[in-house]
């Protein structure tokens, strides 16, 4: 059961960690018990979410996020949980870790002065590290002089000099693993990376610390190169054998947030602001961000641009990276968010003058579609959806040509416009390697007189895959249509994996083609056997062998092929404990 004492044991320690730091920079901006157990929060993050909680006693039953984080519970939430559990003021309702911090004075309390202690360094040399650690963090939770100590001396707001944030997380991304190598047919990764992540979460929560004491520029330094270092050493071979436990988009995700936070504090200057803006554009221009989808680096651009230019001047830099971004996959984003520029600016003429230019692109056509099928304009959503069609054919975009053929045959669906519902059922069968949902629509459209003559033809302009997993198109269709000759003829004919074919699909030749399947069944089974060794192969003859004597006379041949199989294979010891059944 998920309590208010325990979420944590069932939470990712990275994002556990990142909830923490939210909640302690004060993002739980709100946060409001509706009725008993229903808690509603709002939490700061690349933008304001919402957070609910629904809480029997003191069990978690239910949480939810608007954010767009995917997996089971996100950072919002812990952040939301800690502030139910941990921040109850005195006045009888829950604070901010913010206002908390500023009720408790922990930042405004003096320090004492450090005095060196013999005993002290003596029980430092054995103590272990991570029982210190704990014992600082129980001392300062109860003792916030000693707190405030602990924080001036490794974080203070003026360092005696600069430190080298740079270099200092780049090197985090030189480990042992650095070495290239394949041993065998293992892949070895070329980098660390639990090792590398733990550096850089450490790094992010230093520039969270940072950014509350007000250290803006340290904080997105810290924050950059993060970013930078990740785009410029990211390999994503090596994140195919990992054990899942990393996510380079989440720490992405936090060092964009803490940028944001950045550019848009009042203390933050404008030469930083746009110090902040020019380094991200140029780390957005890193391969990793280009070819790998682990984390939107240009909606974080456009957001940093946004926060810092006035919107006439994002509109031009927006331009710009359009201008740069031609000839990229994800240009459709520049052009939506300028778009939605454009609109705020009014700019109705524009705005139509855009679309016109990048209609080409099919996210910009399909949300114009959208819109003309909302409005129920079907003539000028038909006069677009064509123009798709000769731009997908032109270009070989099979996956977009069938998307815009879907969306006229919903149009003429509509309309009731059967001869046209028709033509793209066709059209689309055809396109689909014979999808059974057109041949049942056609079907139903066709009359049943024409039916045999008008199928036979289309079967014919149509390309079948030669498929056998969890079906067959055209072998469906010679089912549905009692066409058993024609079925039977074509697994005759399968050059690939014709057992499995057989294995799927005998069973309904048993009644008109019984011996002849068999005969193509022992003529396979004989080659399969003397081809392949090893015990799962052994099986999936066994398997074979059952099908076979469930069909007429599938006992005898079963019998017989078996008594061959024991004669010619009586050295493979485990062929013949797996025919042992038979």
């Amino acid at each position: 059961m998920i309590t208010i004492s325990n979420f944590e044991k069932y939470v990712l320690p990275q994002i556990l960690v990142r909830g923490e730091d939210y909640y302690e920079s004060g993002a739980v901006l709100e946060i409001e018990e509706e009725s008993t157990g229903e808690w509603i929060a709002t939490v700061c993050g690349t933008e304001n979410y919402e957070v609910t909680v629904s809480m029997e006693g003191n069990e978690i039953v239910a949480w939810e996020c608007d954010c767009p984080y995917d997996g089971n519970i996100c950072k919002h939430v812990i952040a939301t949980l800690l502030a139910i559990r941990d921040s109850r003021g005195k006045a009888g309702r829950f604070l901010s870790a913010k206002e908390a911090n500023t009720q408790l004075g922990l930042l405004g309390k003096s320090m004492p002065q450090i005095v060196k202690d013999k005993e002290i360094e003596q029980i430092l040399l054995f103590a272990e590290s991570d029982k210190l650690s704990d014992f600082i963090l129980k001392y300062a939770a109860s003792h916030s002089d000693f707190k405030s100590a602990l924080v001036e001396a490794f974080l203070p707001k003026r360092p005696a000099k600069k430190v080298d944030y740079r270099n200092e997380i780049e090197s985090c991304f030189n480990s042992s693993y650095r070495k290239y190598s394949k041993k065998g047919r293992y892949y070895e990764p070329e980098l660390d990376w639990n090792e590398i992540s733990d550096k850089v979460d450490g790094y992010l929560a230093k520039a969270t610390l940072l950014f509350q004491r007000e250290a803006l520029e340290e904080a997105a330094t810290i924050a950059l190169q993060v970013l930078r270092s990740i785009g410029g050493n990211y390999i994503d071979e090596d994140f195919l054998y990992n054990d899942g436990d990393i996510d380079f988009g989440i720490i992405c995700e936090d060092a964009g947030d803490l940028l944001l936070k950045v550019v848009q504090h009042s203390g933050a200057s404008q030469a930083l602001k746009e110090n902040v803006l020019n380094e991200i554009i140029q780390i957005s221009k890193l391969a990793t961000y280009r070819e790998y989808e682990i984390f939107d680096m240009d909606e974080l651009v456009q957001q940093i641009m946004l926060s810092v230019q006035s919107k006439e001047e994002a509109l031009l830099s927006v331009d710009k990276l359009i201008k740069e971004r031609t000839e990229r996959w994800d240009l459709y984003k520049l052009v939506l968010r300028k778009i939605e520029i454009l609109k705020e600016l009014d700019k109705t003429t524009e705005v139509e003058a855009t679309i016109s230019e990048f209609l080409y692109l099919p996210e910009i056509r399909r949300q114009e579609v959208a819109k003309l099928l909302d409005e129920k304009c079907y003539e000028k959503a038909i006069c677009m959806l064509n123009e798709g069609i000769v731009i997908a054919e032109r270009g070989g975009n099979l996956g977009t040509l069938r998307e815009w053929q879907e969306q006229l045959l919903f149009i003429y669906e509509e309309v009731h416009d059967v001869a046209k519902v028709i033509e793209m059922c066709q059209l689309l069968f055809i396109h689909t390697n014979g999808s059974l949902d057109y041949y049942h629509k056609l079907k139903s459209l066709i009359s049943s007189t024409d039916w045999k003559e008008y199928l036979s033809t289309l079967m014919q302009e149509t390309t079948f895959y030669d498929y056998w997993g969890s079906g067959n198109n055209k072998a469906d269709i010679y089912i549905e249509e009692k066409e058993y000759d024609k079925l039977f003829s074509f697994l005759s004919a399968v050059k690939y994996r014709r057992l499995d074919a057989l294995v799927q699909y005998a069973s309904h030749l048993n009644a008109t083609h019984s011996s002849q399947i068999l005969s193509l069944f022992t003529d396979d089974l004989r080659v399969y056997a003397e081809k392949n060794l090893g015990r799962s192969h052994y099986e999936y003859i066994a398997r074979v062998l059952r099908g076979m004597r469930k069909l007429n006379g599938g006992k005898d041949v079963v019998k017989q092929l078996v008594e061959e199989f024991r004669v010619l294979y009586k050295r493979r010891p485990a062929m013949m404990q797996e025919l042992g059944e038979f």
